[in-house]
């Protein structure tokens, strides 16, 4: 665990990298989305160690501006994810690593005082092994919750979440797709199969909206969205049907991109609790590609190629931001003078917020598991 020393512990050298574009049609969730998978072959049970050089820009900021206030999301310890070491390279005023007063997550917050400058950036190196998730999700080996899971598990069932709201027409719909069953896992896969036919990521058609804000209702009146859409209307349909259901945000990394200076977007998944199996992710997204690993992967499995930085929504940070609980910590979240920056864009105006990465593999600490 990297908790108590993980501002100060140095990286070990890697190789430099150069700064060039993503590729036209490289696979990143967000506003830079292209329409290709990015892995066509299945993972085998292997760990990569992959260090990262995270960018993260705020823009668009008034000469005037007497403070910023800036949580950016970074990664920490978690399901099939180690940090070894990280590293604050540069912050634009002081800073500190705290985590969230919601869920517990880790961000660096940065505080700058009369910046003088319409543009502010942070840059963090980290190194990580990742492991790929490979679950064989058998019905038959699936229990009902008990009483203790659902107590345990009461925040990822609520039906009054927002933009997860379980109302009648919710409930209708996922009673009419699950029918009689009462398996929770075999629920669970007809619920995404039912997501992942009647809706679309707008990389597969793009007249779907990109830019969603992660909301169930969205996703059906739309017919999909981008990927915080699609998950988001998952973990409704989840909990109208008693299987507790999260949301975990993060990027993926491209292998064609190694070595560059690329803007990854962001990707978000699902994760869904199985008694006997415990939290079993899903990309349906992913499962829905036209050309790539496909459902019976993707429905209970993540590949290593990808960084995990948070999980949950509505987040109440600290310190306590000004505004209200922020959705989702796609990039991070600032507040300008107490206004909370755009991390969406909202009508002809950009978002504010936005990433760019760097990384190359440690191949001398991979490991065969």
């Amino acid at each position: 665990m990297l908790r108590s020393i993980v501002s100060l512990v140095s990286l070990a050298t890697c190789a430099a990298l150069c700064a060039q574009s993503a590729p036209a049609g490289s696979a990143v969730s967000g506003p830079s989305a292209g329409t290709a998978p990015i892995l066509e072959v299945a993972p085998t049970p292997i760990a990569r160690v992959f260090h990262i050089r995270q960018t993260t820009t705020l823009q668009d900021i008034d000469r005037d501006a007497k403070l910023v206030r800036w949580w950016i999301s970074i990664p920490d310890d978690g399901s099939k994810q180690e940090v070894l070491d990280i590293r604050v390279v540069h912050a634009p005023g002081s800073w500190r690593i705290g985590h969230d007063l919601t869920h517990g997550n880790r961000f660096l917050y940065v505080e700058a005082e009369n910046p003088n400058a319409e543009s502010l950036s942070a840059v963090v190196e980290f190194t990580i092994r990742r492991e790929p998730v490979i679950i064989a999700l058998d019905p038959a080996q699936a229990t009902p919750l008990t009483d203790n899971h659902r107590a345990f598990y009461a925040e990822e069932l609520a039906l009054d979440a927002p933009n997860m709201f379980v109302d009648d027409h919710m409930q209708e719909l996922a009673d009419k797709v699950c029918g009689e069953d009462r398996n929770p896992a075999s629920q669970a896969i007809k619920l995404m199969q039912y997501v992942a036919s009647s809706t679309d990521h707008y990389s597969k058609d793009p007249t779907k909206p990109t830019c969603g804000i992660g909301s169930a209702e969205n996703c059906m009146l739309n017919g999909g969205g981008c990927c915080t859409d699609l998950h988001s209307l998952f973990i409704t349909l989840a909990r109208a049907r008693g299987i507790p259901a999260r949301l975990q945000m993060g990027y993926r990394l491209n292998p064609n991109n190694e070595g560059k200076e690329y803007n990854p977007g962001y990707r978000c998944w699902a994760e869904y609790f199985i008694s006997n199996y415990g939290w079993v992710p899903a990309d349906i997204v992913e499962a829905d590609a036209v050309s790539g690993l496909g459902p019976d992967f993707w429905f209970s499995g993540l590949t290593e190629w990808r960084v995990w930085l948070n999980e949950g929504r509505e987040f109440t940070l600290q310190p306590k931001q000004a505004g209200a609980a922020v959705n989702t910590m796609i990039f991070g979240y600032a507040e300008i003078d107490g206004q909370p920056a755009r991390v969406l864009p909202e009508g002809d105006k950009a978002a504010q917020l936005s990433r760019t990465i760097e990384f190359v593999q440690v191949k001398g600490l991979t490991q065969s598991k």
